[in-house]
């Protein structure tokens, strides 16, 4: 039951391959459902960003309370069989029924199919932050090499459920629909940045300087593109290692998968990065 924002590193890798596991299931129970009300499961998801407006409407529809008559109250659900990205995200569901919350379930599962379908160069991916309280760290969420953007896919569904529940707004039929044009419009490359030339335009590395430290001397930050850094990580461990063995280098220290914290006594930011993009490159090319 530990929120994602809580978890260790091992414990959010798992809920990565746990919430993974159960896109199967959810995307079945819709089709189920679909079905059960005498609609085409084939025709209604057929792929197409244009299907979410009369799928969304449906589930519209559908939404209870967990009090309504003949709802299941998740309350009388042992956790364990929540979907795992609202056991955790959230310690009760006073809003949506078990059964709205399996709807939601399943169509997220189908808007990743949708996204990925779209986007093809997305990938899952557990979400890091520098910032340790970032809203998603931790979460399993679609990631690609041409935004910094963090996409946690039941967020905007779970959030307007609960919305048109408790009768604060109401959520458009092509509400879900705009929202997977946006995810797919930001998980793709942008058409001014479709050369090879254009997509890696981006520096290898950027080194921003923190200041003196009293104990520690100079202290140095050290960014590497993120894309490097997830696809080459053993390269960039290296990389601390042999860093750490160049006279005036009195400390690394890999903060994060981007992010090495250098201190030295003689080492200017130009010098960094100088030594830094001469490495990737030896080792890359």
């Amino acid at each position: 039951m530990t929120h994602y924002l809580n978890q260790t590193k091992a414990q959010a890798a798992a809920s990565l391959q746990e919430f993974l596991d159960e896109r199967d299931g959810a995307l079945e129970y819709l089709r189920k459902s679909l079905s059960a009300a005498g609609r085409s499961a084939e025709e209604s998801l057929d792929g197409t960003v244009e299907s979410l407006v009369p799928l969304w409407q449906w589930i519209l529809a559908q939404l209870q309370r967990p009090e309504a008559p003949g709802a299941t109250a998740p309350a009388s659900v042992p956790a364990e069989q929540w979907p795992s990205w609202e056991r955790y995200t959230e310690e009760e569901e006073r809003v949506l029924s078990m059964e709205s919350v399996r709807l939601l379930d399943g169509l997220v599962s189908y808007l990743a199919q949708v996204v990925q379908q779209h986007a093809p160069g997305a990938r899952w991916a557990v979400a890091r932050h520098r910032v340790k309280r970032y809203a998603f760290n931790n979460h399993p969420v679609l990631v690609s090499d041409h935004t910094d953007a963090h996409i946690f896919l039941p967020s905007v569904p779970a959030g307007n459920a609960r919305a048109v529940l408790l009768g604060m707004r109401e959520s458009p039929a092509d509400r879900i629909a705009e929202y997977a044009n946006a995810v797919i419009e930001d998980l793709n490359p942008s058409q001014e940045a479709t050369s090879e030339e254009a997509l890696t335009s981006e520096p290898l590395v950027e080194v921003e300087d923190l200041g003196e430290n009293f104990l520690r001397g100079r202290e140095l930050e050290l960014g590497i593109r993120e894309d490097i850094a997830h696809e080459h990580s053993r390269t960039v461990d290296r990389l601390a290692k042999e860093l750490k063995k160049q006279d005036g280098i009195t400390g690394v220290v890999r903060e994060d998968r981007e992010v090495l914290l250098v201190q030295t006594s003689t080492w200017t930011p130009a010098q960094l990065e100088q030594w830094a993009v001469s490495y990737l490159t030896s080792k890359l090319t």
